[in-house]
Order: C-alpha cells, then structure tokens, then sequence
C-alpha cells in the first residue's frame, strides 16, 4: 500500500510514532498502526485470483487486469501522471485464463458522489460534485485527495475550519489561490456534507472570505 498522507498528500512521508503514523511533512497524525480490515483483504484476493486485478511493480497499486496486462491508470499522489506501470505485466504472473467474456469490475467497485464546496480568491463560491470510484477501500483517502487535486492543483495543506465561525466537523483543503471545504472525516478525508452545511458554507465564504485563505 502507498504510503500516503491524508492531509497533505505528500507520497513515502509517514513513520511510526507512538502507535500512529505521523507525516514526515505536515507533522498531522495520518492515522492509528493497526491491522488492515479482513474483509478488504479478502476483496483484494478474489479480484487476484480471479485474474481481474494484479498489483503493479512500479507503484503497487491493485490495479484492473487487460488481457496479460495492466490498464492504464495514475501515479499515486501526482496529478494527472500515467504510471509507468500501465499495460506491463503483473507484479506476479497473470493466471493463463481470463474469465470468459472478460471481468467486469463495475460490481467490485465502491463509488461515492460527495458535494463540497470549492471557492477561487476574488470569486464567488460553489458545489462541486465529485465522483469517485475505487476498487480497494484503502484508496478510498488518496482517490479523494486526488479529486482535490483536479481542483487545487498540486500542492494545498488541510486547515480547520476559521474557529470563529463555530463549525468543527467541517475542514478546509486550501491550496494558493483556491481553497475546498468538505465535512471531516475521522480516518482522513472527508465525508458527504447536507443542504444545509452546504448552504452555510457558502454564506461563510461570502462573507469571511479572507478567514479561509489567511
């Protein structure tokens, strides 16, 4: 799995400390040492063996099998870049048969529309609705802050939401001239906001604009 901070996005930064992985760059706590969930292993597994997916040697990503090959898809933390990975063989030896008709990975899939909130400096704010899709739920954080990226760029920091306003469950992904407000999520990420925190935020940024790029 990519070492991947939920924060920042920095790739290969997390070390160990005190029984949680801290970012190497942000100094955030990136989450708890703990044992992956069974059943995502398990998920994992199936698509292995079935011969839909195969981990790729150059980012070891779990990645949809093409015939022999692996499809085309991204490095992990960088915006937009093509492994060099796609359409090379697996890490491991493809199994000879490929399921009749192909393997259509669609039921496999976890899939998410969440809405946020994006805002450039001197214009006014609006929802973006973003939808993702991932095959393992360990990428379920780096296939969100790879949406942000489309939005922000490659380089943005998470802050709390302005204290002033009085809204803790909700953060802000601010990048140079742009900043994302989405509701927080307790493993990292974010989560999907009502009508109401949308209709909030909004107001927020019209009026306190400068609390979210300072």
């Amino acid at each position: 799995m990519v070492d991947f901070c939920p924060h920042c996005g920095q790739v290969g930064g997390l070390v160990p400390k005190e029984q949680r992985l801290v970012c190497t760059s942000c100094g955030k706590s990136a989450g708890v040492i703990s044992a992956v969930e069974p059943v995502v292993v398990r998920e994992a597994d199936e698509l292995i063996r079935e011969g839909a997916a195969a981990q790729c040697p150059v980012c070891q990503l779990l990645v949809e099998l093409r015939g022999k090959t692996l499809a085309r898809h991204l490095m992990p933390g960088t915006p937009r870049k093509v492994c060099p990975g796609s359409a090379s063989p697996p890490a491991s030896p493809a199994p000879d048969r490929t399921p009749q008709g192909g393997k259509d990975l669609g039921a496999h899939m976890t899939r998410e529309t969440i809405r946020v909130v994006s805002c450039r400096k001197g214009a006014a704010p609006a929802i973006e609705e973003l939808t993702l899709a991932y095959l393992d739920k360990r990428d379920r954080v780096r296939v969100q802050i790879e949406a942000l990226r489309d939005i922000l760029g490659p380089e943005f920091r998470l802050r709390d939401y302005p204290a002033a306003l009085g809204r803790p469950q909700l953060a802000v992904w601010a990048g140079a001239a742009a900043c994302v407000v989405g509701k927080r999520h307790e493993h990292g990420g974010y989560l999907a906001m009502s009508d109401a925190d949308l209709a909030q935020v909004i107001a927020d940024l019209q009026h306190h604009a400068a609390s979210f790029f300072g």
